[in-house]
């Protein structure tokens, strides 16, 4: 006889067989922005269920684009759309409403055009419509929803201040149910380097540990 536990570990995988193609289709897109040395790194992944995302007001279709730019309303993970030529393709992304979210991410206002230095993957990512005070989603041209999204971009010998970007973690959202989805910008703070007495510490600790071992090994000295 199987036992009961046995059983109950067998249902549950069984559960997540039949259900997790639904989970990973719609599961939420992530872009992370981080200092990599040098260097900011954008990396996104995740999908989008598209199934309640609007055509921007005044757009027939949705919005096209054809940038890959950091900027001070919009920021994207891919390959850069001019393919470093300085000529646009017709278009690389369209530009979705319909989500709800902040209408800014901490960058500096002021803040130049800057486009990555190298980028892959898909291209995707956030804009903030300041005209109709609204955010929007991009996503790669003709994006099937549900389909898998990657892309990186990096920005060579800067920092995120540099960039104009402070940490913080933003999300939007769109759509209900079974078609709710969402979207998280994470700009990761700048890991602080421990205080120089503090760092020392553990190989003061280990010095320490091996002078007593190697005292309490040493032959004991003749006594006269």
């Amino acid at each position: 006889m199987i036992p009961s536990q046995y059983l109950r570990h067998l249902v549950f995988l069984g559960l997540g067989v039949i259900f997790w193609p639904s989970i990973a289709a719609h599961s939420a897109i992530v872009l992370t922005v981080k200092q990599v040395g040098n260097d900011v790194v954008v990396i996104g992944s995740g999908s989008a269920n598209t199934t309640s995302l609007l055509n921007p007001p005044g757009s027939p279709t949705p919005e096209p684009d054809s940038t890959n730019v950091l900027w001070d309303n919009q920021i994207y993970a891919g390959p850069d759309a001019f393919g470093g030529d300085g000529v646009p393709p017709e278009f690389d992304v369209n530009r979705w409403g319909g989500i709800n979210g902040p209408l800014s991410f901490n960058t500096d206002p002021f803040i130049a055009t800057t486009y990555p230095d190298s980028g892959s993957g898909d291209l995707f990512g956030i804009y903030i419509d300041t005209v109709n005070n609204q955010p929007l989603l991009v996503l790669p041209l003709l994006y099937g929803s549900g389909n898998p999204l990657n892309g990186t971009s990096r920005f060579d010998s800067t920092t995120l201040s540099g960039l104009g970007l402070n940490p913080g973690v933003f999300t939007w959202n769109w759509g209900t149910g079974q078609n709710a989805d969402s979207f998280e910008l994470r700009i990761e703070p700048v890991p602080v380097p421990a205080p120089l007495p503090l760092a020392g510490v553990p190989i003061a600790w280990k010095m320490a540990k091996r002078m007593r071992r190697a005292s309490r090994d040493s032959p004991a000295k003749a006594t006269s």
